[in-house]
């Protein structure tokens, strides 16, 4: 019943997904995973990209020689992701289909929340070639003071979401702590910032009342430029803190 929920959601989503929100494709955050992986890939590797949305982190890392996969859960999200992954597969990234040790690199960005880190880091190692490598990385709050206001604010934008489990809001230190409980190695660890637009984001769901959206931009707003709110010819923006980690399967 998740996976179908999440499913709908994504299809839904699929068409505008890529323009309704800056961070999906901002060269700096994606050039910041090219930095987080650089020299941990085969230059004739195998990658997956799982829970791959429109594959823009696969678009960024793919070069020639590199043989791309792709796994979703959502059809819609696979039709465009077609242009970036060559090989794409719909199915459940807590069970991936493929084989032990099949891949070079495992990347995935912004999905942890729908998942069960452990059941999803347990599968990663396993496709993983010894010696290979998970790059995660997922938008966090910068601190425990911003987590809580953070989820009185998505609770506002999904009252029946996700963030009805207050754990799924992950911190740096939550996903440090579950990469390495998977056994994987961290290589590196990168902070990227990137100023969001979240008068884009709510077009994504269309269904928000005008008063709903009013107390969210309050919400937003009583923060204060100190927490990196602010507008700009009506257009309400917030900084993002971004963790990009690296993380190799034991030799």
């Amino acid at each position: 019943m998740k996976n179908k929920a999440i499913q709908k959601q994504f299809d839904a989503r699929s068409a505008i997904f890529s323009k309704s929100a800056s961070w999906v494709t901002n060269r700096g955050l994606l050039a910041a995973h090219r930095r987080a992986i650089k020299g941990l890939l085969p230059e004739k590797g195998r990658m997956l990209e799982a829970c791959c949305g429109t594959g823009e982190i696969t678009g960024a890392l793919k070069r020639r020689g590199l043989e791309t996969h792709g796994l979703d859960i959502s059809t819609g999200m696979l039709s465009k992701a077609a242009r970036h992954i060559r090989r794409l597969r719909r199915g459940d990234a807590h069970s991936l289909p493929y084989p032990d040790g099949f891949f070079d690199a495992v990347v995935m960005r912004q999905a942890m929340q729908f998942l069960t880190p452990r059941l999803f880091l347990k599968e990663a190692a396993r496709v993983l070639k010894p010696g290979g490598t998970l790059l995660l990385s997922h938008h966090v709050p910068q601190n425990r003071a911003e987590r809580v206001r953070l989820l009185r604010i998505y609770r506002l934008i999904q009252p029946s979401g996700i963030f009805k489990d207050p754990s799924k809001l992950y911190l740096a230190c939550d996903l440090r702590a579950h990469i390495l409980c998977s056994g994987l190695r961290l290589k590196r660890e990168l902070p990227h910032f990137s100023t969001e637009s979240i008068t884009a984001l709510l077009k994504c769901y269309p269904n928000l009342s005008k008063e709903r959206k009013s107390r969210i931009f309050k919400a937003y707003l009583g923060a204060g430029p100190a927490c990196g709110i602010a507008t700009k010819k009506g257009e309400l923006l917030a900084r993002w803190k971004w963790v990009i980690f690296a993380a190799q399967k034991p030799a």
